[in-house]
């Protein structure tokens, strides 16, 4: 107990008045706990602080393409965070559910739901646990979350002709200093992201080079 509140002083102190989200490697320097893809008491502290750590505005490529998903379908967002985007559409219409293996980062969400008066389902768990049935979903969305293990199981989750938004950085990040120790795993290689899921119809690429941060950012349809 002693440790949880040391580590919710540390974040506090060094996310007061922080802009952008604290890079892994800074994040492990100022706890001591080692994160990865799927460290709950890592991601539990990361989230543990009075503020959202990537603000409660959505993703600006969902912001720019969520006409893309079938109108008020059922959408699952893998690695949901605080819920940025899954309240976002579920301002839209859409039915969310959103997954999280932070038990800390699915109460915000549930709180940002409340503030902006809609619902969602959250859920916590690793991916990578979590039980979908085959075509439970007519949209996915993927912001941030790099797990290559589960790209099958994206697929399979999807309904014929259903639609996956996928974000992520790509290892270009890294030349940004706050990024350099990331886990190289966390990011994307130069167009991976067009080679992941080589069955579905790519509907839009971006991999801009003259923006701030380094990101690829794909819709892909289910054919299939």
């Amino acid at each position: 107990m002693r440790k949880y509140f040391v580590y919710s002083f540390i974040l506090i102190s060094a996310f007061a008045h922080a802009r952008q989200p604290l890079p892994a490697s800074r994040f492990e320097h100022l706890t001591g706990i080692k994160m990865n893809s799927e460290s709950k008491s890592a991601w539990d502290a990361k989230y543990n602080r009075p503020n959202f750590v990537f603000g409660k505005r959505p993703a600006d490529f969902l912001a720019e393409n969520y006409h893309y998903l079938p109108f008020e379908g059922t959408v699952l967002d893998m690695g949901m965070g605080e819920g940025r985007n899954a309240v976002f559409l579920a301002q839209k219409g859409f039915k969310v559910t959103g997954v999280d293996i932070s038990s800390v980062a699915v109460k915000k969400a549930h709180l940002l739901a409340k503030e902006y008066g809609v619902k969602i389902k959250g859920v916590v768990a690793s991916m990578t646990d979590y039980k979908i049935p085959a075509g439970s979903y007519d949209a996915i969305i993927c912001f941030y979350y790099v797990d290559r293990t589960l790209l099958e199981k994206i697929k399979t989750w999807l309904r014929p002709g259903g639609i996956l938004i996928y974000e992520s950085h790509t290892t270009r990040q890294r030349i940004h200093p706050s990024h350099r120790h990331d886990p190289v795993d966390f990011f994307l290689k130069e167009q991976e992201l067009l080679k992941m899921f080589p069955t579905m119809r790519v509907l839009k690429y971006e991999e801009p080079l003259h923006e701030k941060n380094f990101r690829a950012s794909v819709i892909l349809q289910k054919t299939q």
